[in-house]
């Protein structure tokens, strides 16, 4: 930080307002509107002026307007004041501060057009910091930058200085090859012109040795290919034979499997028997919801009707005695509607029993093929003839049991309540009347 913001920073004002904040924060019970008025006014004005105070320039601020309003702080009608209120809080004290504060209202707009909002004063504050960070860093950087360079600078004069001492040695080393290449050359050409003679005389030796050999090798080897073509004849002969009897033998085995499956398939067809099933088992469930439908709409209009002879009630005849007509009538529809309901749901059962037993069987179908496959003959005839006893008219079988008819327990609840409604048409029309 630089000498002026450790001056800013240091300025006695900073501590004034704050001291004086803490003796108006003192809880007191007094909750009158004026008491109350003076407080939130006195809290104000301090709360805008230490905002204006933060907004300002820690390096560029008007020291002596902040010793002058310091000054007008710490005189006894103030900052005396609000001590005296802090020990016994008096509204007294209060009038007499925000009296105080109001004479110097001019110096205090003054020094907030200096200001600035705490947030972007805080921005700015920031950024300053950085950019003085920013330039320390980038002279630190310059300055070894520069060292650097003339570090290289010294490095590539020294390496200058190497390069063309290398230079003169690689002139001499360059003339001295070039002489020694000649002389190689010269003795080279010399030898290879002997060795060449010798190589001519011995390649046309070792030609003639190769050649004899090449034809011994020949004839050889036509010998052998003649010897080995007869013996991989003979035998692969031999093993076509014997793949001809193996693959006949296989051919008659599996062709007696399969006539064997043919014979099973004749008396249990999985598609055609499972399929019955399942066309059975579909037409069941369709003849179970429907009858389901009917048992539930049965009973929907059963409330229905009921729901509408409650609310409309009975009417009395012209002699002042109860409709029976009426009330026998509607107790015997609602008596039709019910038993429909029971003789529905009896059916709806019995279809849904035939489904499940339909979809069992077809699933038994679907996997007995697999099964039957891998047992002996006399397996097989076991369960062909007990399959004729179990599959065949399966989905014409009823479910066993009594005749659908109206049980006990359905007809006394049928009584019960026709003898519920006609009670209450009674007790209806004797309100009525």
């Amino acid at each position: 930080m630089s000498r002026w913001s450790n001056e800013f920073e240091n300025h006695p004002l900073h501590e004034t307002l704050r001291q004086s904040a803490e003796f108006i924060e003192v809880e007191v019970e007094n909750t009158e509107l004026e008491f109350d008025e003076e407080r939130h006014r006195l809290t104000k004005v301090l709360g805008n002026l230490q905002d204006t105070v933060t907004g300002l320039d820690d390096e560029f601020f008007p020291k002596a307007l902040l010793d002058q309003i310091n000054q007008h702080l710490r005189h006894g009608n103030f900052f005396q004041q609000l001590q005296a209120y802090m020990s016994s809080p008096q509204i007294t004290h209060l009038q007499t501060a925000n009296n105080h504060i109001t004479q110097y209202a001019p110096q205090i707009y003054q020094l907030a057009a200096m200001s600035r909002l705490p947030e972007p004063q805080k921005v700015i504050k920031h950024a300053e910091k950085a950019y003085r960070s920013f330039s320390a860093s980038m002279d630190g950087f310059i300055k070894q930058t520069e060292e650097k360079l003339e570090e290289t600078a010294e490095t590539h004069s020294e390496l200058e200085n190497k390069a063309n001492d290398l230079g003169d040695q690689l002139d001499s080393l360059s003339t001295n090859a070039e002489t020694k290449f000649s002389e190689w050359q010269s003795d080279f050409t010399e030898k290879q012109t002997a060795r060449a003679e010798e190589h001519s005389e011995a390649q046309i030796e070792r030609d003639t040795k190769f050649e004899e050999l090449l034809s011994e090798w020949r004839k050889s080897a036509d010998t052998q290919h003649i010897e080995l073509g007869k013996s991989q004849a003979e035998k692969l002969t031999t093993l076509l034979e014997r793949f001809t009897k193996q693959g006949e033998t296989a051919l008659a085995d599996v062709n007696a499997k399969h006539q064997a499956v043919l014979e099973i398939h004749k008396l249990v067809g999985r598609d055609s028997v499972a399929g019955g099933y399942q066309k059975s088992a579909g037409e069941e469930k369709k003849e179970a919801d429907l009858w389901r439908w009917i048992s539930m709409g049965s009973l929907g209009a059963a409330i229905v009707w009921l729901a509408f002879k409650y609310w409309v009630g009975f009417e009395p005849t012209d002699s002042g005695t109860l409709n029976w007509a009426n009330i026998i009538t509607a107790s015997s529809l609602t008596a039709i509607l019910l038993v429909t309901a029971g003789y529905a749901s009896r059916q709806s059962k019995m279809h849904r029993d035939n489904e499940k037993q339909m979809r069992s069987f077809a699933l038994e179908t679907k996997a007995l093929d697999p099964f039957i496959a891998n047992l002996e003959e006399k397996d097989q005839k076991e369960i062909k003839a007990e399959l004729i006893k179990r599959m065949f008219g399966q989905q014409h079988i009823q479910i066993s049991g009594r005749l659908n008819r109206i049980d006990d327990g359905t007809v006394k609840t049928l009584a019960e309540r026709i003898a519920d409604k006609a009670s209450q048409a009674l007790i209806r029309s004797s309100d009525k009347s």
